[in-house]
């Protein structure tokens, strides 16, 4: 029900559907694809829903990241960018613009397990979709987290200024995608200590990516959730600033998962300081507002 490939859904329309596309989507690094295609074709920075006639090199599309001191058999850490398009996840089907970015980074979509995100601190250990779904239906608090040893899975979540944070563990070749905003914040902590209790992982064999999020500069809070927040993972989670009206707080969520990485003992980290409200490359709730934001997709691939 909130995965991205269903046993009862027939893969054949999927992967039919997928061909309407092929001939204006070109899958090889380095090409270009224009809106038309369905990349981006949806609300282009957020703007009234504009169409532009205008091609994007694949580092228009989406941004690469690599884990700080792994190893050759190192996932991809994949960030979509606005260019490619809204890429909110349905348990129904594929949107036009999600199956023109798969066919961009040539993934096939049945590989691509998804969730329905719920602001949670809850992480999916699974070696398949059907246990993914199984998981789904006993828990329903639901998960905002996906690890696996399976490599033939692509874990993913979306995101549009929460942290899409990149788990990988050299030891048992463990991988993985988090999404932690505001209310999931510890949700790298709960990964942790759930892949050192199924895959006998160590802090010192994990790796981890903090990826582009919206940062302290634009994230403004009341005065009680910013309390709650520094309480929970210290005071450089939370930017206080005065003004003329008396003191302002921001939530500083990068600060605070650092913090949470030093406390588990995660040495390797990987620090992507950008701002998604702050840059029209990324989509962003703020910036964007609720009813035109660009939702991004994170995914952690397997090298084969």
């Amino acid at each position: 029900m909130v995965w991205a490939a269903h046993p009862w859904r027939p893969a054949l329309w999927r992967r039919d559907f997928a061909k309407t596309l092929a001939g204006s989507v070109q899958g090889a690094v380095g090409e270009t694809r224009s809106r038309g295609s369905g990349v981006g074709s949806r609300y282009p920075h957020g703007r009234n829903g504009q169409r532009r006639n205008r091609k994007y090199t694949m580092s228009e599309l989406y941004r690469e990241f690599t884990f700080d001191g792994a190893d050759d058999h190192a996932p991809r850490a994949i960030l979509s960018l606005i260019n490619a398009g809204d890429m909110k996840y349905s348990s129904d089907f594929e949107s036009e613009a999600r199956l023109a970015f798969f066919k961009t980074l040539s993934i096939d979509p049945e590989r691509v397990a998804g969730i329905e995100l719920r602001h949670s601190r809850n992480v999916a250990l699974v070696d398949s979709l059907e246990e993914l779904s199984t998981l789904m239906s006993s828990n329903p608090a639901g998960f905002d987290g996906i690890v696996t040893r399976n490599r033939r899975l692509v874990p993913s979540v979306t995101v549009a200024d929460c942290m899409p944070i990149w788990i990988y563990c050299s030891h048992c070749g463990a991988f993985g995608i988090l999404h932690s905003g505001w209310k999931g914040t510890g949700i790298l902590a709960e990964a942790a200590h759930a892949m050192e209790r199924a895959y006998g992982c160590k802090p010192g064999d994990m790796h981890i990516i903090l990826g582009p999020a919206i940062g302290a500069c634009c994230y403004r809070v009341e005065r009680e959730r910013a309390g709650l927040f520094s309480g929970e993972f210290g005071s450089e989670a939370v930017r206080v600033e005065q003004n003329d009206r008396g003191k302002a707080f921001f939530l500083d969520m990068r600060a605070a998962n650092l913090h949470i990485a030093r406390r588990l003992g995660i040495r390797n980290v990987t620090n992507i300081d950008a701002c998604t409200a702050c840059s029209e490359r990324y989509g962003s709730y703020r910036r964007q507002g609720s009813h035109h934001f660009t939702r991004m997709l994170a995914l952690c691939i397997s090298r084969e």
